[in-house]
């Protein structure tokens, strides 16, 4: 049949008030729209609905019978719109983000706790990526924000704060904790080294350092993640570079140390990413204006 929800939806509403006019008051449309809708899904279904008397709109036998199945069906409708309207609300919104670890760990984390204590039913969904793998997320959708520590070309990115990696040691290698206040470079390149894989944008950064101070960056030890070069120094293995949220307890505990290092490493950014495109649910809205106002 050639029928559609609104045409049951006006049913509804006219049977529900019994009377056009009330019926056209909720439902928008003008009273004469409601009648021409009325007689359409009249002449669709072959029957009568409704009895027009001085009292309103009263419904037919037949019209009795259809109310039944169009008022649960209804029923189920706007339960659904109204629990979507909840998902997507301040009051059980969820927002999908994908992060890499440092964006987690220096940023997201923090900001994430302020604005539960502002919104404390909205929940995050969070993906631990790379930057690579983040950046995909948001085209394709997965995703509503991408949390990035990089330099990327990207359509007006929301810069977020800076931060700036610090070399650290475990207790082997003490001597290069007292003396100098600062070493350089070169004094520490012959030592063992610990780093994240070649195709990964954090030793890509790295290597382009060491390049422009004249040297090549050979690490003993390759890791897949951040989170997992922290243990690494602390086991003795080898000296890495790392954000110092990573390492805050065990510096303040002494089990690692922080060599100050002359050549200062660049300063890199977390990023906002998102599609301008895509649509954005209140929830993501609202906490991308939280963010650019804690930035203030």
């Amino acid at each position: 049949m050639d029928t559609n929800f609104e045409h049951y939806k006006v049913f509804y509403y006219v049977a529900k008030y019994e009377n056009l006019t009330k019926a056209a008051s909720v439902l928008k449309p003008s009273q004469p729209a409601v009648t021409r809708t009325i007689h359409n899904l009249e002449n669709i279904l072959g029957c009568r609905l409704f009895i027009r008397s001085k009292t309103g709109m009263k419904l037919t036998p037949e019209g009795n019978i259809f109310y039944e199945y169009v008022a649960a069906g209804c029923a189920q409708f706007f339960k659904g719109e109204n629990n979507l309207s909840n998902l997507i609300s301040l009051e059980n919104g969820t927002i999908y983000i994908s992060a890499t670890e440092t964006a987690l760990h220096c940023y997201l984390f923090q900001a994430m706790e302020e604005f539960n204590s502002l919104y404390p039913n909205v929940r995050f969904k969070i993906l631990n990526n790379s930057t690579t793998e983040s950046v995909n997320a948001v085209k394709e959708g997965k995703v509503d924000l991408a949390f990035v520590s990089a330099n990327l070309q990207v359509a007006k990115p929301l810069r977020m704060r800076k931060y700036r990696d610090i070399l650290i040691a475990g207790k082997r290698f003490e001597e290069l904790k007292a003396g100098k206040e600062e070493l350089s470079l070169k004094e520490l390149v012959s030592y063992p080294w610990i780093s994240l894989t070649a195709e990964t944008i954090s030793r890509r950064f790295l290597n382009e350092y060491f390049e422009k101070n004249s040297l090549t960056f050979t690490p003993d030890m390759e890791l897949a993640t951040t989170d997992m070069i922290l243990p690494a120094v602390r086991h003795n293995l080898g000296l890495g570079f790392i954000p110092a949220e990573f390492a805050d307890s065990e510096l303040k505990s002494g089990q690692v140390f922080e060599i100050k290092v002359k050549e200062k490493l660049p300063e890199r950014n977390i990023i906002l990413i998102y599609d301008m495109e895509y649509p954005q649910s209140i929830a993501a809205k609202e906490f991308q204006k939280f963010l650019k106002e804690k930035e203030m």
